[in-house]
């Protein structure tokens, strides 16, 4: 199904220039049928190809929204300049014939040139798959760059009027016909603009175009600078420094008209869920619907995933593979209004009935605007934790908008209290649904894989190690873990201990500065996508966290049969019973000394170690397995889109 639109305009025209390339021709046009818009018409030139596959080819290939046009071979110019004068759409996209896209990257271009009349042409991030694999990380687009060094993707999506404008690609150059095409336009005034996302995908294959002019960089860097002297004489005296930001005039009525856009709709019987994040960061709130994620079957549900805050997103390829469509919206847009509108246009074209919210104070502030134009939308607040002593926090954020609000998700009973007896919350609006893990994924190491991966991280069989699992955060407080693990190293003259912090965030810096010294001894791992390996050669994990919600972390310690050791909070108090599966240290003025000597104590005693151990595995086994914690979120998705608010 899709949503309503004239099809004899298209929006988007994919011009593909294929000269004995039709071994890979189908992918790459496959890979534009597949893109979340449809009112797009794909133009293959055929530049006189003469490989017998080719040719039959063209004779053969039926594909839906496609044409295809002959001519006698006159090169990449010349054929991307007729398939476009025949070129319907507002919008073109140059596509090479060996390349593919991503199925959001036409739309999410369009988006880009629909809000911002300026820009003329719109790129993104590349990665390069088959023979070679890397990315090709753009900065934000500037002129004075691009006459320093081609910033811009060939094959990019640019304005109809702005080729017109331009005269097209130049047909008497002598190579880099694409970076010549760029610097025309910006000289004609046009803005660029890029999509930090790696949304285009680069055949890297034998001897390409672009490798046989690498050995004439320097004479075609030449051919461009006498071509475009005028701007280079700029570029040369300083005159161009101003623009060394990325075009960004957005119109003043950022209005996205979702008539223009004919949007594949999920099928009627899927249940359609918007998910709201701040980022796509590793940390628990992040990998908790990560692992919902890739639990959910895909053919009962359709995922829109949205964030709100610009940030890196180690996480993106991993949900990409899990989710049907990811909308980074800084990527597009800066402004709490922009992302509103946006966030408007998904939900109307996607048809979504059900907004969940983890954490975004965007998807909050904009609840009454939402439910006043669409009534229907079931929203859910997915609440992890109250931390009162925090300046911001997401619970007080979230209460305020109540009225707004359908179901609260708590993840532990301590929460549901919190909301009811503090805040004043109706209890039959809270869900508790506890988190699950994976327990196939994280599960105790055998003894060989404890000496295995041991020894790839270089640490001596004979050394005890505690992880510390968390992001490097204030709400983390890794400084305090830091300051217990010296503590312990200093009454250890046997030298027994090895400490791991694995995490990224604000803090990293500080972290290892308190380090100093003793890196050899605390090692600062980073992020890690292979937790469930490091688990399985450590003794203890390590809390220092002044709040938690239900804690990832300790769900996946305690399923790889891991004791842990934490401060008595809440989170850790609702999970861990003391001296049964882990330890629990009360807050006082003592707390780091009573820390370091009880860890020490468990670390140094391993029978009752290996009881904690045994304990907490069963303790997930038996309630956070996945299954049941899928099952529990599939029925929630499935009452409130019947109109039966859970509890």
């Amino acid at each position: 199904m899709f949503i309503h639109s004239q099809e004899s305009e298209p929006l988007v025209s994919v011009v593909i220039a294929c000269y004995n390339y039709g071994v890979y021709l189908e992918e790459a046009i496959d890979s534009c049928l597949a893109s979340t818009i449809q009112n797009i018409e794909i133009i293959v030139v055929d530049d006189g190809s003469t490989d017998p596959y080719t040719v039959e080819l063209f004779r053969t290939m039926k594909k839906p929204k496609t044409k295809v046009i002959r001519q006698e071979n006159k090169g990449i110019p010349a054929a991307l300049n007729r398939g476009i004068r025949e070129a319907r759409g507002k919008y073109i996209f140059r596509l090479d014939a060996d390349d593919r896209i991503h199925h959001t990257l036409l739309e999410k271009g369009a988006l880009v040139l629909d809000t911002r009349p300026h820009v003329g042409f719109v790129t993104c991030y590349l990665q390069a798959f088959d023979q070679e694999n890397w990315t090709w990380i753009l900065p934000p687009f500037s002129l004075a760059q691009l006459l320093r060094d081609n910033i811009v993707v060939g094959n990019s999506m640019f304005r109809r009027a702005a080729w017109e404008g331009s005269g097209g690609f130049d047909e008497q150059g002598k190579g880099y016909e694409d970076w010549d095409f760029w610097i025309q336009l910006t000289s004609l005034g046009w803005g660029g603009f890029c999509i930090p996302e790696l949304l285009f995908f680069y055949r890297r294959h034998g001897e390409t175009e672009s490798v046989r002019q690498f050995p004439r960089q320097n004479e075609l860097r030449e051919h461009l600078r006498r071509k475009h002297h005028r701007a280079y004489s700029m570029l040369d005296a300083g005159q161009l420094e101003y623009s060394m930001r990325q075009s960004s005039a957005i119109s003043a009525n950022w209005n996205i008209q979702s008539d223009n856009y004919m949007v594949t709709k999920p099928a009627d019987d899927k249940i359609k869920i918007m998910i709201i994040m701040p980022w796509l960061i590793i940390g628990g709130a992040e990998t908790f619907f990560l692992d919902l994620l890739e639990a959910m079957p895909r053919d009962q549900y359709h995922i829109t995933l949205v964030t709100t805050i610009r940030e890196e997103s180690p996480l993106y390829q991993r949900y990409d593979q899990c989710t049907d469509e990811i909308f980074l919206l800084p990527s597009i847009c800066e402004l709490p209004e922009q992302m509103e509108a946006i966030i408007h246009y998904l939900i109307e074209t996607r048809g979504i009935q059900i907004l969940h919210n983890n954490n975004s104070e965007v998807g909050y502030n904009i609840l009454p605007g939402l439910k006043a134009r669409f009534p229907h939308l079931k929203t859910i607040a997915l609440l992890h934790a109250y931390v009162p002593e925090l300046p911001w926090d997401h619970v007080r954020h979230s209460v305020q908008f109540d009225p707004w609000i359908d179901c609260y998700n708590v993840c532990r009973q301590s929460m549901k209290d919190t909301l009811t007896s503090l805040f004043h919350i109706n209890p039959e609006k809270i869900c508790l649904l506890p988190n699950g893990i994976n327990t196939n994924l994280y599960r105790p190491g055998t003894a060989e894989e404890y000496a295995i991966l041991k020894q790839g991280f270089n640490i001596p069989l004979d050394k005890k190690v505690v992880s510390y699992i968390a992001r490097l955060n204030i709400d983390k407080d890794p400084l305090k873990f830091i300051s217990i693990a010296k503590q312990m190293i200093a009454a250890d003259s046997a030298d027994r201990y090895r400490f791991l912090i694995v995490g990224e965030g604000p803090l990293k810096q500080q972290v290892i500065e308190a380090i100093g010294s003793l890196s050899s001894k605390i090692i600062v791992l980073g992020a890690r996508g292979d937790v469930h390996q490091i688990l399985k050669f450590t003794d203890v994990m390590a809390s220092t966290s002044p709040s938690e919600g239900l804690p990832i972390s300790g769900l996946e310690a305690m399923a790889a049969g891991v004791p842990v050791i934490a401060f008595a909070v809440r989170g850790w108090m609702d999970l861990i019973h003391q001296h049964h599966d882990g330890v629990l240290i009360g807050r006082s003025e003592a707390e780091e000394l009573d820390y370091a000597q009880q860890l020490m104590y468990l670390l140094d005693h391993s029978e009752w170690r290996e009881r904690m151990s045994a304990a907490a595995r069963q303790k997930i086994e038996t309630y956070y397995g996945r299954e049941a914690f899928l099952n529990r979120y599939q029925a929630l998705y499935r009452l409130l889109v019947s109109g039966i608010i859970p509890h």
